[in-house]
């Protein structure tokens, strides 16, 4: 499925129509789970048209190459890159990298629940040893396939563009990868989220936006808050992958708990307008989208600390332990009392619009094409 995505506005730094670039942002067979990564093509896509860039959406296997300069991937493999790059065309890759140390039980640091997780996955290793050799020689190669997967993916690409800078020190720091990167920020919509909502002392809902997946961390919410007199909406569409999770997370909010299902991002900005806190408990975020929109919407922020959305929200925002009920509580019930100020709406504008995406990956594009780039290395507003 192609779809041509552009605006027609003039900018300063729009080229005229022989400067035209024609760009494919392709993400192979990765539109079966609706969040953040498809939100960030097809804005992306969107507001590059302001940058003399004619972009070409596609989440096929099989793109139609004829007529493109260069290919801005999404969760493609090696030798998708390696196809392009034989035709000679550049290929750009938006990572979503989570770090290697992440898991359930949280990073790999010095705690005793890194211990216990580390010990949970030798006891995977030990388990597959002892119900034949071939099996442990599958969960071994799983695991090594999947990381040189990734280095394969990484060091085929001409330029990397990870959205922040802590996202790119993560893949250095963990895979070794020499290819050059520059940090570009994921966004928000303002013309969507910028609206007058309820005043912050009438809104009555602690809400959460997001797909309901492990990963997500909505159970741990629910049990958090339960036993609160605070309104728990969770907006966001089942995983199918994970229905066990979708049904505990039911069963834990029955009865107190309303589950608006997955909601078109038109329809998201009354959730927010009449949101108090907006709560991001999952285990790792690059940016968490979803905050942005709230930040714009008057929702004071709860976020985890697990990734990179500091580089975004800094001291704006109040963050949680994903792996801890009572960090998440204590968080919700500051953030409850904590009315957020015009500054953090002025920062989000001032830094993180689809606007700003696109201005900065245009300028990597045409970079590239000329062959000039080596090192650019992007920095966000503290």
């Amino acid at each position: 499925m192609e779809t041509h995505l552009s605006s027609s506005g003039d900018t300063a730094d729009q080229g005229g129509p022989e400067d035209k670039l024609q760009v494919l942002l392709w993400m192979a067979n990765a539109n079966r789970v609706s969040g953040g990564h498809i939100v960030q093509l097809e804005e992306t896509a969107r507001a590059l048209g302001a940058y003399g860039v004619e972009a070409t959406v596609c989440f096929d296997n099989d793109p139609d190459l004829a007529g493109i300069d260069l290919v801005h991937g999404f969760d493609l493999q090696p030798v998708q890159v390696h196809e392009c790059r034989d035709r000679g065309l550049p290929v750009l890759i938006s990572p979503i990298y989570w770090d290697v140390r992440y898991g359930p039980e949280g990073f790999a640091d010095l705690t005793v629940r890194s211990f216990l997780g580390r010990l949970r996955r030798a006891a995977t290793f030990s388990g597959a040893a002892m119900t034949s050799r071939s099996r442990l020689s599958q969960v071994s190669l799983e695991a090594v396939w999947l990381e040189r997967n990734r280095i394969a993916l990484f060091e085929a690409a001409d330029h990397l563009l990870p959205n922040s800078e802590g996202e790119a020190e993560s893949i250095r720091r963990d895979l070794d990868v020499s290819t050059p990167m520059t940090a570009v920020p994921n966004a928000v919509n303002p013309e969507r989220f910028d609206q007058p909502g309820l005043p912050f002392a009438e809104r009555d809902t602690v809400l959460y936006v997001g797909r309901i997946d492990p990963h997500k961390n909505q159970l741990a919410l629910i049990n958090a808050m339960k036993g609160t007199d605070k309104r728990l909406v969770l907006v966001g569409y089942d995983h199918p992958d994970h229905p066990e999770y979708v049904r505990a997370c039911r069963k834990a909010g029955a009865g107190w708990v309303e589950f608006a299902g997955g909601q078109a991002p038109d329809d998201l900005p009354p959730f927010f307008a009449s949101a108090r806190v907006h709560v991001v408990p999952s285990w790792f975020e690059t940016t968490g989208l979803v905050s942005l929109e709230a930040a714009l919407s008057g929702c004071s922020l709860v976020t985890t600390d697990r990734g990179h959305a500091r580089a975004y929200l800094g001291d704006r925002a109040l963050y949680c332990d994903p792996a801890d009920g009572a960090s998440i509580r204590r968080a919700v019930d500051a953030a409850w009392d904590r009315e957020p100020g015009p500054e953090i709406r002025r920062h989000v504008l001032d830094n993180f619009t689809w606007d700003h995406t696109a201005r900065a990956t245009a300028d990597v594009y045409r970079r590239v094409l000329k062959g000039r780039d080596r090192s650019g290395r992007g920095e966000f507003p503290r």
